[in-house]
């Protein structure tokens, strides 16, 4: 297996990992409550909560996995030249 995939697969999870926990602490400090996991019988999340929820870790999981890719590479890059 490649080394340079292998790193780099393990910086985006580790970058993935730490934006959902930062998104679901700006979440709960904009809303009050938990980020929606599913919606619920009892009512308590409106499936509107759960859409805009869900388009929002969306679009900040593309971008951290972007700029995580990219960071790691270059990285990596810049590494592998200077050995």
């Amino acid at each position: 297996m490649n080394p340079q995939k292998l790193i780099t697969t393990v910086i985006t999870l580790g970058t993935g990992l730490v934006a959902t926990k930062a998104l679901s602490l700006v979440w709960k400090g904009v809303t009050g409550h938990e980020p929606p996991k599913e919606i619920d019988d009892d009512g308590e999340i409106s499936v509107t909560e759960v859409v805009v929820f869900a388009a929002v870790s969306a679009a900040v999981a593309a971008i951290v996995r972007a700029y995580a890719t990219r960071g790691a590479s270059k990285w990596l890059g810049s590494s592998i030249a200077k050995s």
